[in-house]
């Protein structure tokens, strides 16, 4: 027995039903948890100069296999992506991450390999690693918590508006729209310290307007990963509040705001 298979743990599946197993050689080609770590062990110390102390639980989530992994004194979290055609956003996102936290947004830095990269192609995947933030996903129940998430999402608007690198998606933006996460909610922000401790998970990112983005925001902001519920009204009446003290909509933006509100509540097929 390996290192690597001596601590492994058991691997999941963040949503789906499927079976993580079967799911872990159908995707990724890995006949096991221990042979996947053993590959990322061996990429983490050619490209990162890293040596992986321990494994402790490998994710599934669709095209990307998440491993929790233990590196001297540091938590890391290494992920890796099947699908090609995604490469050059992954690319492309990972360098926003790291230009937001520059300029002040919590996030969860990726970490450079050896030769600057933040993203790295290596046997057919792409892969980028960062450490672990510890926190607990965002509470709506907490006020508190909510009006710091409102006042995030104006921040991160604002900043992303001055974004100078295009992000690879299938259409080009349309007239008005500017560059927005496209995934603010619960399970994508962790809090900690009376604060938000980081936004995590900007691959959804694209260009839209951003009162459509607020408005998106404003009723998945609850939402984690199983059973789908709308924010309540008045979580969502004081998240607007909080996003407007930070960055007002102006015009008829107010109005685009209740606007699309209705439709994501309307579009969505919440759960009975």
């Amino acid at each position: 027995m390996t290192e690597a298979e001596a601590l492994i743990t058991p691997i999941s599946m963040l949503w789906e039903s499927a079976d993580p197993e079967a799911a872990l050689t159908e995707r990724f080609g890995f006949a096991s948890a221990a042979e996947a770590t053993d590959w990322l062990t061996g990429v983490l110390a050619e490209h990162w100069g890293l040596k992986v102390a321990g494994c402790e639980r490998l994710m599934i989530s669709d095209a990307n296999c998440l491993a929790w992994i233990s590196v001297d004194d540091d938590r890391m979290i290494a992920k890796w992506s099947m699908r090609p055609r995604v490469f050059a956003r992954l690319a492309a996102t990972a360098r926003l991450t790291v230009w937001l936290g520059e300029r002040g947004i919590p996030v969860s830095m990726p970490q450079a390999a050896r030769d600057g990269r933040v993203q790295v192609e290596v046997d057919g995947f792409s892969l980028g690693l960062q450490r672990v933030v510890d926190g607990e996903l965002l509470d709506i129940t907490d006020p508190e918590q909510v009006r710091a998430a409102g006042e995030m999402l104006a921040r991160m608007h604002a900043a992303m508006a001055d974004y100078p690198e295009l992000i690879p998606t299938d259409d080009p933006p349309a007239p008005g729209a500017q560059l927005v996460s496209n995934d603010f909610r619960s399970a994508n922000i962790l809090w900690s310290g009376g604060k938000i401790a980081a936004v995590l998970d900007l691959e959804e990112t694209t260009y839209r307007r951003r009162v459509d983005d607020f408005a998106q925001a404003a009723v998945l902001l609850g939402t984690r990963y199983h059973q789908w519920r709308p924010t309540p009204a008045d979580v969502r009446g004081a998240f607007v509040a909080a996003y407007e003290s930070v960055l007002p909509l102006a015009g008829d933006d107010a109005g685009a705001l209740e606007d699309g509100i209705e439709a994501h509540l309307r579009r969505i097929p919440w759960p009975g």
